[in-house]
């Protein structure tokens, strides 16, 4: 990145953003003693936090920082790990991993057991150190940390788009997965982790994300606010990768770019682009009341984004430091340590509620569900009724696990709403995939550039494995399966050991088009 700066002191212009119920406010940059690096400060809360013993696991936000450098672009503002100071009763992790990856973001949590709204005032950290006035913004992913240790893959149920085999093929068994790389292993039998319909691969998964080892999730899919200010962050030719085809950045105000028809999701146009040299990116908004007045308290950018391809949700991920997650990560955020119950849901039973359900406070930050079912497990899907609402909407101070549709781990809503895209085992692109972390920056034309990503330099057969990256970066989606269902699909398909609702053959290995049915969700090592 090439400097022209000559001023010799540093002026930052701060912005907050916030998404869901995570707050990130009283943003201020400051000289060290030294004056060898800068110190940025704030003030982060968070609501229906958790740390607990009982599962050992926490919740947490990921944080990070972006800076927008005098050539136009925005670039991420590293954690130097130096000059760091927490609050009581807070704790953090820069989450390096590879030079590359290095200080894009930090995770900050509780480090005492508690429940209830989390609040960390006064955080201070060491940043990079740039001459010159810069525009400045924060934003802040709630996340799940997910412990280390064994787990099961599958259940017992016979069909052929579900669970996993055995060694001999003949029945279908979950499997324990007890070790990482070349030392997984799948219980007394040799496993296959492969899809039901090709029983070719058993083995060594060297690099692979097992999910034995710990890793972060996102609490909840991405929402079309957090998406919104990430769109906000691109230049003119980026935009043109992330918008719809026919819908360039310099279309007028109040063009929509969801790409899609769709109810509940709306973003538009809401300054023009400039097409001229391509040098002013479009600024977009949210607005769901259709009032051509955006952003307000009624233009849901808190109902979870869908209208995406692969290499959206993939530009995301990389963007945000963050990285896709695996089938397996999947099923072990679901069930934890727990023995499969056949046929069950992320919240760990095969009951869900039947009924439609009744709307109320429809786009706004309190969206709710009024006939909720109070014991049997509520999850948005075909039979419910609605289309796509808030994330974590059947959560309430009077929920349980149970009826919350919470996972063992309180990940919310990995069974309906929108379908979460994970990368497979049952094939070498899939598999090809090392666990590499976004590193905050996206290639020239806005698609992600991490090396064996799923559908890197275009790739779109699954039989081919994923490599480093050579041209185009994340532009096809071989390797990529749906799990966990949508509101697009029956109860049936939103049990956890689901694996026949899109193969890896389907739409996901495109780019395009934008589907109506999956949504973001990422996560990240513990490292």
């Amino acid at each position: 990145m090439r400097k022209l700066y000559v001023l010799l002191y540093s002026i930052f212009i701060v912005q907050y953003i916030y998404a869901n119920n995570v707050q990130l406010t009283n943003i201020t940059v400051t000289n060290n003693i030294a004056n060898t690096e800068k110190i940025i400060q704030f003030d982060l809360s968070w609501e229906n936090s958790w740390r607990t013993t009982s599962t050992n696991n926490w919740d947490g936000v990921w944080v990070f920082f972006k800076f927008k450098d005098n050539d136009g672009k925005w670039y991420p503002l590293r954690f130097t790990g130096n000059n760091m100071t927490m609050p009581a009763g807070a704790t953090y992790n820069l989450g390096n991993s590879g030079p590359a990856a290095q200080g894009v973001g930090m995770f900050i949590y509780r480090s005492q057991n508690g429940f209830g709204t989390a609040v960390a005032n006064n955080i201070k950290a060491g940043i990079q150190s740039y001459p010159g006035t810069f525009e400045l913004r924060g934003f802040a992913i709630e996340m799940v940390y997910v412990p280390q240790g064994s787990f099961y893959v599958g259940d017992s149920s016979e069909s052929t788009s579900t669970s996993y085999t055995n060694g001999g093929g003949l029945s279908r068994q979950p499997f324990l997965i007890t070790g990482t790389g070349a030392n997984t292993q799948m219980g007394s039998l040799s496993g296959l982790l492969n899809d039901p319909q090709s029983l070719s691969y058993s083995g060594d998964l060297t690099g692979f994300p097992t999910g034995f080892a710990d890793f972060w999730i996102m609490k909840y899919e991405l929402s079309q606010g957090a998406y919104r200010d990430f769109l906000n962050t691109l230049t003119y030719t980026q935009q043109e990768q992330r918008f719809p085809t026919a819908t360039p950045p310099a279309s007028a105000a109040g063009t929509d770019i969801t790409g899609v028809t769709l109810i509940r999701q709306s973003m538009e146009i809401v300054t023009p682009g400039s097409s001229t040299g391509n040098t002013t990116p479009a600024v977009v908004g949210c607005d769901l009341d259709n009032d051509n007045i955006y952003d307000e308290n009624t233009d849901g950018e808190w109902i979870s984004k869908t209208g995406l391809t692969y290499p959206d949700c993939a530009a995301y991920l990389d963007w945000a430091g963050l990285r896709p997650l695996t089938e397996l990560e999947f099923e072990k955020a679901c069930r934890g340590t727990l023995y499969p119950v056949l046929d069950e849901y992320a919240w760990g039973t095969s009951d869900i509620a039947s009924s439609f359900y009744l709307l109320s406070n429809s786009g706004r930050p309190n969206e709710t569900i009024t006939n909720a079912s109070s014991v049997a497990g509520n999850a948005i899907s075909l039979d419910a009724g609605l289309n796509i609402v808030r994330g974590g909407i059947f959560a309430n101070a009077f929920s349980t696990r149970i009826s919350s549709g919470a996972s063992y781990y309180g990940v919310m809503d990995l069974s309906g709403n929108l379908s979460e895209l994970t990368v497979t085992t049952s094939n070498a692109a899939g598999r090809s995939f090392n666990g590499k972390h976004g590193d905050g920056l996206l290639n020239n034309i806005g698609s992600a550039n991490e090396d064996y990503w799923p559908g890197i330099n275009g790739n779109a057969n699954p039989l081919n494995a994923n490599s480093t990256v050579t041209t185009g970066g994340v532009t096809a989606g071989a390797g990529i399966r749906l799990r966990g269902g949508s509101y697009t699909q029956s109860t049936t398909n939103l049990t956890v050991s689901e694996r026949g609702i899109a193969g890896p053959d389907g739409a996901v290995n495109s780019s395009t088009p934008k589907l109506t049915n999956i949504g973001i969700r990422g996560g990240r090592a513990n490292q």
